[in-house]
């Protein structure tokens, strides 16, 4: 099933993160009010877009696979290979720059990155050395209970879903939370993969209503929450229990709008679906993009609105355009290699599975 509207979200998603990391520049760099105040506010919730995206993704592109025994390991291999290789290149930079200028490559840290869990993207007390890394830990946790659930029927996917919810709520509840692995593993933010889930199960049965009101009232509600964020004073939600309801499920209906949308026919435009192509790129590589920029116009003595300027816009065009060279360059021909290793390994995988052998 093509999900072109869905790859035109994600590049909207990658485009809102970066206003985040654009304001942190000049924030760190600058004195004064950043020009991104208040729009660094929506691009937090990028990430909620993002994970809802990917339960949808997760279920749809699977959607066949459920109770193969082989399954879960495909599953997971393929996620590994997908994720992994780029994002190990990009933290190795981020390793270098850190050790070199640690000021430059630690700002606002809450605690040293531990190096390891960097690369592996796993739960740790501060942020990875690629700060962005720490969604993949939720992604990855995602897809471990994803894979689970791939072992069995599809039928049984709500009742794998709702195993899971009843353990992030004992383990939010009763675990301490000064724990990084209590923080992802009871987080709420899980729940916002489920809603996605819950688009994807739509969108295999093609339930699709009213698509134009519900993409209206889903930008509707996004703009309102928004509204409400910055007249509250904080930067952003927290991650509460209300932020899945309040963030998440207009993020998931907007998803749910763009695929019914383009099952009328209206698809979003080709340098949208294109930068969605390199959304993953985008995402890992605009953070050392745009520090890097901020860093050299400190060095430069640049100051004042030129500064403002060349890290607003400078920035947005010098990441994008590192996305689409390391998407062209890097990832895709990661990709390819993966996917032939992937496919050898599936082939091994059910030829075993055929002769019986372990």
């Amino acid at each position: 099933m093509v999900l072109g509207n869905v790859q035109a979200l994600r590049a909207i998603a990658a485009l809102l993160v970066v206003v985040v990391h654009a304001y942190a520049v000049e924030s760190t760099y600058l004195p004064g009010r950043p020009w991104t105040t208040p729009y660094h506010i929506l691009g937090t919730y990028g990430v909620d877009l993002f994970f809802a995206i990917s339960g949808v993704v997760m279920l749809v592109s699977t959607a066949t696979w459920f109770g193969e025994q082989s399954a879960p390991r495909r599953f997971l291999a393929r996620r590994a290979t997908r994720i992994y290789p780029p994002y190990w290149i990009v933290t190795a930079l981020v390793l270098v720059a850190y050790l070199i200028v640690p000021a430059a490559a630690g700002m606002h840290r809450s605690a040293r990155p531990d190096v390891l869990l960097s690369f592996l993207a796993l739960p740790q007390r501060g942020e990875p050395l690629l700060v962005v890394g720490w969604t993949l830990t939720y992604e990855l946790a995602f897809y471990t209970v994803f894979a689970v659930a791939l072992r069995f029927e599809r039928r049984y996917l709500p009742v794998v879903t709702a195993v899971w919810l009843l353990a992030v709520v004992l383990i939010g509840a009763l675990g301490p939370h000064a724990n990084p692995w209590v923080r992802v593993l009871g987080s709420w933010f899980n729940l916002e993969f489920v809603f996605g889930m819950a688009v994807g199960a739509l969108v295999l049965r093609k339930a699709f209503v009213a698509p134009r009101a519900l993409f209206a009232l889903a930008v509707v509600l996004i703009a309102a929450v928004c509204v409400a964020t910055a007249y509250s004073g904080r930067e952003f939600f927290e991650i509460a229990w209300w932020r899945p309801w309040a963030v998440g499920v207009p993020m998931a209906l907007l998803v749910y709008a763009s695929l019914g949308l383009e099952q009328n026919g209206l698809l979003a435009p080709k340098w949208l679906r294109a930068q969605g192509d390199a959304s993953y790129a985008l995402y890992l590589w605009h953070v050392p993009v745009i520090g890097a920029l901020g860093l050299a116009l400190n060095r430069a003595h640049v100051h004042g609105t030129p500064a403002r300027i060349a890290i607003v816009f400078g920035g947005y065009a010098l990441a994008i355009a590192a996305s689409f060279g390391a998407y062209r360059w890097i990832e895709r021909p990661l990709l390819r290699l993966a996917r032939r290793l992937f496919e050898a390994d599936a082939t091994q995988i059910d030829r075993k599975a055929v002769t019986g052998s372990a």
